[in-house]
């Protein structure tokens, strides 16, 4: 493959894209109004499940992905010449460090300073280049980069499209138990303060047949919920709502009581 195709190849991989729950890369962007953005969601069959599978979807597992120039250049010693050599050309053209490239090119390496022959492009490009959000493509920060955008590559509104509180998960799913969460692999932060929308949904579809909100408007919480009658599960409203009382159906998994050690 001539280097003038794997260049362009390799310029679509600059900064790496995925798309928000429900949406295409194209209806992610952050140019189209959310208005359409919800158009398009409230389309969905929601008696079918969410799209998982896609890239960088588990936003609390930020440090399992690499760039795309990262993981090529592991693949092979040609792929690592040719992402090095892009990367090189990425460098020279936004030049942060103001390197002498004019220099090596004129004299070579042996009339430059400081020595240019060690230098790894693909790590001082990852280091200088513009960050956006991969879902939406909005702009994060450029360099000097602030440490708080080195861990997540999403923007605000992204993050709390694709994640839920644990009190949201009560109110809209009547899922009140974390440790059923746990147990069906419902992925969140360490203590769930955050919770990974899709896997909620998932755990919805499995208990109701559907991802629907339960009580989508605040003076439906007083009655009890038609979804959750549908199937049989009894929930108690009114004076006893903190305490509500849930039968879950046979085939959701529940969580292993631990046995008492029997007293000698």
């Amino acid at each position: 493959m001539p280097v003038e195709v794997v260049n362009h190849v390799l310029s679509y991989l600059i900064h790496p894209r995925s798309s928000l729950g429900g949406l295409t890369e194209r209806q992610s962007d952050h140019e189209v109004p959310r208005a359409d953005q919800a158009q398009v969601r409230d389309k969905a069959d929601l008696t079918k499940p969410a799209d998982s599978g896609r890239a960088f979807e588990n936003l609390f597992s930020w440090v399992e992905y690499k760039h795309p120039f990262l993981a090529l250049a592991e693949t092979s010693t040609r792929c690592r010449e040719l992402v090095e050599s892009y990367c090189a050309h990425l460098v020279k053209a936004w030049n942060k460090f103001n390197l002498p490239f004019t220099q090596l090119e004129a004299y070579g390496q042996a009339c430059v300073y400081p020595d240019m022959s060690n230098i790894v492009y693909r790590r001082l490009w990852l280091q200088t280049a513009p960050r956006v959000c991969v879902f939406c493509a909005a702009p994060l920060s450029n360099y000097p980069h602030k440490p708080s955008f080195g861990v997540l590559l999403a923007c605000e509104d992204c993050f709390y499209a694709q994640t839920f509180v644990l009190e949201e998960v009560h109110k809209i799913y009547h899922l009140y138990d974390p440790s059923v969460l746990r147990a069906n692999n419902v992925r969140g932060s360490a203590q769930y303060e955050w919770i990974l929308r899709i896997d909620v949904e998932a755990l919805a579809l499995k208990v109701y047949g559907t991802r629907a909100f339960h009580h989508a408007r605040r003076h439906e919480e007083a009655r009890p919920c038609d979804i959750c009658l549908r199937i049989g599960i009894v929930t108690e409203v009114g004076d006893l709502l903190p305490g509500r009382r849930k039968i879950m159906p046979a085939h959701v998994k529940r969580p292993q009581r631990q046995r008492r050690p029997q007293q000698q």
